[in-house]
């Protein structure tokens, strides 16, 4: 493989956040809804798994230490999930290779309750935490009985809250109505437009 930074286009040592931005950028560039019925589909798909390749290098070469989303347990094919891929998917998060469940997912030719639901749980192990609770929002309306969206959302609600509980304590975020009002507005066109 080619060095990780060069592929994303950083210089040697950029931060875990410019290597999430560059990674991100990217995969909007490359992604294969950009490339349905045009001959460069195949090298847009090598192309991108060559970024998820380096993107995974780099940050598993940062640290292991809990970065992931798991709340201390393995996600349980729910009851609407009968696809063996959705099983492959599951396991792949669990193993932590964010790299095949994301090419599983976007793979896939269903884009139904449990697909955004799981590319939430990919988008918050990746730390896009906006994605990923726009992503379960949109599993939980197509499936609202399903339990198990509800309680990953709940986790991911707390987990950000605490965030949160931890920036207004060192100063953060107590100052402004504006701020509050725009980072809603935010979130209400992050759920208008997922993006996967």
């Amino acid at each position: 493989m080619n060095n990780p930074y060069e592929v994303l286009g950083l210089k040697p040592g950029a931060s875990e956040a410019e290597i999430k931005a560059a990674y991100k950028e990217l995969v909007k560039k490359y992604h294969p809804d950009k490339y349905q019925n045009n001959p460069l589909a195949d090298l847009a798909q090598e192309k991108l798994q060559e970024i998820n390749e380096a993107y995974d290098t780099l940050m598993k070469n940062r640290s292991s230490s809990g970065s992931g989303y798991r709340g201390g347990q393995s996600y349980r094919p729910s009851s609407s999930s009968s696809s063996g891929n959705y099983n492959a998917v599951r396991q792949a998060l669990d193993r932590g290779d964010l790299m095949a469940a994301e090419q599983m997912l976007i793979n896939s030719p269903n884009r139904d309750a449990e697909w955004f639901f799981l590319s939430g749980v990919l988008s918050y192990k990746k730390g896009w935490i906006d994605d990923a609770l726009s992503n379960v929002r949109q599993a939980m309306n197509m499936d609202p009985n399903n339990y198990e969206y509800q309680n990953i959302y709940q986790q991911m609600m707390s987990s950000g809250a605490m965030y949160r509980g931890r920036s207004n304590a060192q100063g953060y975020g107590q100052s402004s109505d504006t701020c509050t009002n725009c980072c809603t507005l935010y979130l209400c066109s992050s759920c208008i437009s997922p993006c996967w």
